[in-house]
């Protein structure tokens, strides 16, 4: 066999362990924006449910503004009912005072209702912060442990480009030409 060949072939060898190399140094980023992406997934979900509980307490108070101005036309409806001359007069405003009423329960219901969601967004947001805190964390330590496979990578990448270009000097010009 041609003495050559045999170096050849090492070169050949040390040149495909250089490509898995640079392929892996390659992958590494990649990878560690596959978890940043799903980590920034969560952290949307935070922020939606963050704003649902923001939007919720804005809709309970404004129902309790409601409730509020509903109270005070009964009051007035009250007062009017002192002065009123007729029947009918009386039956119009307790009729207003009823419905004013049936409004302010209607805007109670839905303030309890607002408070049952608000329940749920605060259990979903503690578990998906949760959630959030575990995976920032994975990612840290991803990141910390890609950063460190790079170096080595780097590293052993160095040790064989060294070893490919004392390889090639040992082969015979025409031949590693050819």
């Amino acid at each position: 066999m041609h003495p050559d060949l045999e170096k050849l072939k090492s070169l050949q060898s040390v040149d495909d362990e250089i490509r898995r190399l640079n392929d892996e140094v390659a992958a590494l980023p990649k990878r560690v924006a596959v978890i940043e992406a799903k980590l920034a997934d969560v952290k949307s979900q935070v922020e939606a449910h963050k704003a649902g509980i923001k939007e919720n307490e804005l809709s309970r108070r404004r129902l309790e503004h409601e409730i509020l101005a509903e109270q005070q036309k009964i009051s007035k409806y009250r007062e009017q009912s002192l002065d009123v001359k007729t029947n009918e007069q009386y039956k119009a405003l307790m009729h207003e005072i009823g419905f004013a009423e049936s409004n302010i329960r209607a805007s109670e219901d839905r303030i309890l209702q607002a408070m049952v969601e608000a329940e749920s967004h605060e259990r979903e947001l503690k578990q998906t912060e949760a959630e959030f805190k575990a995976q920032s964390a994975d990612v840290e330590r991803e990141k910390s442990e890609a950063r460190q496979r790079t170096q080595q990578d780097e590293k052993e990448l160095a040790e064989w480009q060294t070893k490919r270009g004392a390889l090639r000097l040992e082969i015979t010009p025409a031949v590693l030409t050819h």
